[in-house]
């Protein structure tokens, strides 16, 4: 939805032409909400709910045709919403949470080369690209400035700001004139205490977010097909640990597969001398606690949470379950754990590892 469209229905309203200027946008919205474009069509009603408080026809269409369909035994949802897309989040929500988010989100403008987030700054909200796009760019260790895709219409970001105030993993800049909703927090929050659907729904869509990311982009688990991705990231429990905590104990028996979403780790072995050896930083994506589980042996380090960290727990069952039957990711996860065994006998036999050979 352009600043244009947003414009000449003001300029309507302030000719005193509301009711035109409700009826174009009405019909707009009702137009792309049944074309399959539900964003635009939020955006639109986003607008017509500015002009007037009290419409409700648009949001109760939008309901209609993308909120969660009704239990079983109620009135069937409209036809045409069959074939229709899912929005993620939305479409998760009963009709009445899902009328109250369209009028919790608020559209926001950007001009090619303005940031929608910044890297480091708390997270507040999150977005969902009406239209336009952006590139996601992170500072990387050397000081260069990475850029690590691009999104476009449809796209959600920033989805971790639903459920905690941690600090941006990236910065995403606008490379078009851009159209995005963003939802606050605060908001949601806000919501919850009324429908509790509405928190319960937007800690399932950051962890689903965020286990997609992981998965897509750690080598362990890429190899998978999406489908097995997707069947994995159901078992996995979200776990959040402050700092300090120590997550694995050198010398217990290790009980979980763990995944990093975000935060910092720190592995450290204890020598038999009692001195203590940290190595490399677990960051965002990294996989740990794989050589007990593979082997049965007692952890071989331990790790301890440098900052608060959210983290994804597979239990030793489920591991051997689900993990285990998949070729691919045991062979990867055995490469792993190999490679990790060498750097600590190098370490305990005084021995220099290699610069690549640094993760435990």
């Amino acid at each position: 939805m352009s600043d244009a469209l947003h414009q000449e229905l003001e300029r309507l309203q302030s000719l005193g032409r509301t009711p035109e200027a409700l009826a174009t946008g009405e019909a707009l919205a009702a137009d792309w909400a049944r074309k399959g474009q539900p964003l635009r069509a939020i955006a639109v009603c986003r607008v017509l709910l500015q002009l007037d408080p009290g419409h409700v026809r648009t949001p109760q269409l939008l309901a209609d045709l993308y909120a969660r369909p009704k239990a079983p035994g109620a009135t069937a949802p409209a036809a045409d919403a069959e074939a229709l897309p899912r929005v993620p989040l939305f479409s998760q929500l009963a009709r009445e949470p899902f009328v109250e988010l369209v009028g919790s989100v608020e559209p926001r403008s950007f001009r090619p080369g303005q940031s929608l987030i910044t890297e480091g700054e708390p997270g507040r909200s999150t977005f969902a690209l009406v239209e336009g796009q952006v590139d996601v760019m992170r500072q990387m260790e050397g000081g260069e400035r990475r850029t690590l895709a691009s999104l476009g219409e449809g796209e959600f970001f920033g989805e971790i700001a639903l459920v905690s105030e941690s600090p941006r993993l990236a910065t995403v800049v606008a490379t078009r004139p851009t159209v995005a909703l963003e939802l606050s927090r605060t908001r949601v929050e806000r919501l919850a205490l009324k429908h509790p659907m509405v928190g319960e729904t937007a800690q399932a869509f950051y962890r689903e977010r965020l286990l997609a990311n992981v998965l897509r982009s750690n080598p362990v688990f890429s190899a998978l097909a999406p489908p097995q991705r997707q069947a994995l990231s159901r078992i996995f429990e979200l776990r959040t640990v402050e700092a300090g905590q120590i997550i694995i104990e050198q010398g217990q028996r290790g009980e979980a597969l763990y995944l990093l979403l975000t935060g910092q780790c720190s592995p450290v072995l204890r020598q038999p001398d009692g001195r203590q050896k940290a190595f490399s930083s677990l960051r965002e994506g990294d996989v740990f606690g794989e050589i007990s589980l593979l082997l049965g042996r007692p952890a071989s380090a331990s790790v301890r949470a440098d900052t608060q960290c959210h983290l994804l727990r597979l239990g030793r069952e489920a591991f051997e379950q689900h993990v285990l039957s998949q070729p691919s990711v045991r062979a990867a996860l055995m490469r792993l754990g190999t490679e990790r065994l060498l750097h600590i006998s190098k370490l305990l036999s005084g021995r220099v590892a290699h610069e690549g050979d640094q993760r435990v």
